[in-house]
């Protein structure tokens, strides 16, 4: 899956040329990747059939996004392996009753990787709503108080037949797991208001220095003989990279300690520059890079990982 880019701007500049080329094509065909076409008219309907829809392909979302350019649509990146995404099927069928006038679209993030770099989707489960091809705002992480604000603020009046018990709540625009929801989502998808005092604390705060956090950093990486950056934490992770590598040091019996850089954005670009790895899952043994996760599982295969925590 991709990676999230660094500065928001750029993500929206990104997504915008991503809208830009689906509209450039009519309605009825659509590039895919490997550069062949689909005419939309040997699909399945265009009119989606269920609610959550399974987005099968590039050109279906195309066809679905297409449909009414004025209904609001949620693209719900997701992966069977992945626990949180388990609860968020549950939610996401159920708010889908409770707004029928929702296009609920369900997307296998790693099964559809071209859908998933456009809209620089790098974790599951992942939210983005649309109206149209007009982005309105982003979510990252299971928590359904949090999707029922968001389309209690960009979409209709929710069907009063809907039995669900998910309440709007006041919450923050991007969720990450530990994190409290603070504030108020505006027109735009983005927090307004909050906690008393909290835009006063935050501007109270000093911003860290380039070399505190090359410090804190370096402490990070020995916090324990083995240290593994990863999206998400070992019992929920959150791209299947990460899953893949906590997999191989739970078979090797390795003791280790988990740091999830989701949460961490400064940890998370620093660490790509300290170790000159673009990208996470990053392994550490005692205080030194090793790798990713075809580094971790070559050396696994050759009898290597525990040969470096004996040395």
């Amino acid at each position: 899956m991709a990676r999230v880019a660094r500065d928001g701007d750029e993500r929206e500049s990104r997504h915008e040329e991503t809208m830009r080329a689906i509209c450039r094509h009519s309605p009825r065909r659509f590039p895919l990747h490997s550069g062949h076409t689909i005419n939309s008219a040997h699909m399945a309907s265009s009119t989606t059939a269920t609610n959550p829809y399974r987005v099968e392909s590039p050109a279906d979302l195309q066809a679905q996004l297409s449909t009414d350019l004025d209904r609001v649509s949620v693209l719900y990146f997701r992966a069977d392996w992945a626990e949180p995404c388990k609860q968020m099927d549950d939610v996401t069928t159920e708010l889908a009753k409770r707004w029928p006038d929702v296009l609920f679209l369900s997307i296998e993030a790693e099964a559809l990787p071209d859908i998933s770099e456009s809209f620089e989707v790098d974790a599951v489960p992942y939210f983005i709503l649309l109206r149209g091809h007009t982005l309105l705002t982003r979510l990252s992480g299971a928590q359904p108080a949090v999707l029922s604000a968001a389309l209690k603020s960009h979409a209709a009046k929710p069907s009063a037949l809907s039995s669900s018990s998910l309440q709007p709540v006041a919450a923050k625009t991007v969720y990450q797991p530990g994190e409290k929801s603070t504030g108020t989502t505006d027109a735009q998808g983005t927090v307004a208001g909050g906690a008393a005092g909290q835009e006063e604390d935050d501007d109270d705060e000093e911003e860290e220095s380039e070399e505190e956090l090359t410090k804190r950093c370096e402490e990070l990486m020995k916090q324990s003989d083995v240290v593994l950056f990863m999206k998400g934490d070992r019992d929920t992770p959150r791209c299947g990279f990460s899953q893949k590598i906590v997999g191989i040091l739970e078979s090797e019996g390795i003791e280790y300690t988990t740091y999830d850089i989701l949460q961490d954005e400064g940890a998370r670009q620093r660490l790509k520059e300290m170790n000159e790895w673009p990208t996470f899952p990053q392994l550490i043994i005692k205080g030194e890079f090793v790798g990713g996760l075809d580094v971790v599982k070559e050396m696994q295969e050759a009898g290597e990982l525990q040969d470096m925590l004996k040395a």
